[in-house]
């Protein structure tokens, strides 16, 4: 996403406001597969079900170069949100289906979301050598890296499926949607912290580079540089997160983190407005917000998907999928708009609202959990 709206916000024919919405064409599928296609999915195969997504990636990935129109890459996104979703259900079902302790479940979530984002870093240097190359009018073939290696992995987890079929889950009935879960002040209020934390995570991942460019005068090659330094520190924090569950729990972790984030960005916001520091310290900041930002989503996905029963897991998972793309759709649709009307000096300012809004929101969660366990320990 970062990639294309740096490249199409260089048209004229293209509006921040309308690139936007691309995020939206992404996001409202991967909405709609979550609560309709879980049951389907539970019961046809994890495993070849996350190996039809990845084919539906290499399709994509192959087919961009050839088709350029602005209404292709609104159908693109559609198909990328739909196996996207297709592999974040199976993903997350699979980690719980093959862990046995929330310590251990942890530390499978946190590894998983780290190689999540150092998938994010190799593509996005990929793409800043294709733009710094003689051959940047043929950046649209960067995408098919992805295809390549989509299509090499679906291949192996076929195999993997033939070869592990004991592994697979019980097929069961199609259930109703439990929209029951909604009722919960507990699962409702996790449900809005992640969607905020996503929110956050989208106002950088996506536009970012768009931000170097624009404010910071940049070119495409260090703006690409800085969303895959933001994806490379967002693993090392991941990866240091899941070492760090061995001696803190996750809720430590998250907090000093958030705290940590927060401070960082508006420590960057007031460097900013010294217009000679701007630029110099502004480059090495961002990227080191991804380290303290990347942990907050696994490590309160384990501590509330730790416990919770293994029944309703996916479904569960489906409503996670079904917030957090909202909450990335309205960031990027919000951060389109101050880009459109040319605020971007508050990007940072911005930046900061959903992360003090997780702060309180995930205080008034714990505090939450805390009489929960005081009131079950009473009644035990």
């Amino acid at each position: 996403m970062s990639i294309i709206i740096l490249q199409l916000s260089q048209n004229a024919q293209h509006t921040y406001t309308g690139l936007g919405i691309l995020e939206f064409f992404k996001d409202i599928p991967i909405a709609l597969v979550s609560i309709f296609l879980v049951d389907y999915i539970k019961k046809k195969s994890y495993y070849l079900s996350l190996a039809f997504a990845l084919f539906i990636c290499t399709v994509c990935s192959f087919s961009i170069p050839f088709l350029t129109e602005f209404w292709f890459l609104k159908i693109w996104f559609i198909l990328i949100g739909i196996s996207f979703s297709i592999g974040k259900i199976c993903v997350f079902s699979i980690i719980k289906n093959t862990t046995e302790t929330e310590k251990e479940f942890s530390i499978t979530m946190s590894r998983t979301e780290a190689a999540f984002m150092l998938g994010i870093f190799i593509v996005n240097m990929e793409f800043a050598l294709i733009l710094s190359s003689d051959y940047q009018e043929f950046w649209r073939f960067g995408f098919w890296l992805v295809g390549f290696i989509s299509l090499w992995t679906g291949i192996q987890i076929i195999r993997h499926h033939h070869t592990h079929k004991n592994s697979e889950p019980i097929p069961v009935k199609k259930s109703k949607i439990d929209f029951t879960i909604l009722l919960n002040k507990s699962s409702l209020l996790f449900l809005a912290i992640i969607s905020l934390i996503i929110f956050a995570e989208q106002i950088f991942n996506s536009w970012l580079p768009t931000f170097y460019k624009k404010s910071l005068n940049s070119s495409s090659f260090f703006a690409l540089q800085s969303s895959a330094l933001l994806a490379f520190f967002s693993f090392l924090g991941r990866i240091i997160a899941s070492k760090l569950i061995h001696r803190f729990s996750p809720m430590k972790i998250f907090y000093t983190s958030l705290i940590s984030g927060i401070i960082l960005i508006s420590s960057a916001f007031f460097i900013g407005q010294e217009s000679d520091l701007k630029i110099k310290i502004l480059m090495f900041i961002f990227p080191l917000i991804g380290f303290f930002i990347a942990p907050l989503y696994p490590m309160l996905n384990s501590k509330f998907l730790g416990n919770y029963p293994e029944k309703k897991i996916s479904r569960m998972v489906s409503f996670i999928i079904l917030f957090t793309s909202l909450g990335g759709s309205i960031g990027s649709i919000s951060t389109a708009y101050i880009f459109q009307k040319n605020l971007a000096n508050y990007y940072l300012l911005f930046a900061s609202i959903p992360l003090i809004l997780i702060l309180i929101l995930s205080s008034l969660f714990s505090i939450k959990e805390r009489m929960s366990i005081n009131k079950n320990d009473h009644e035990t």
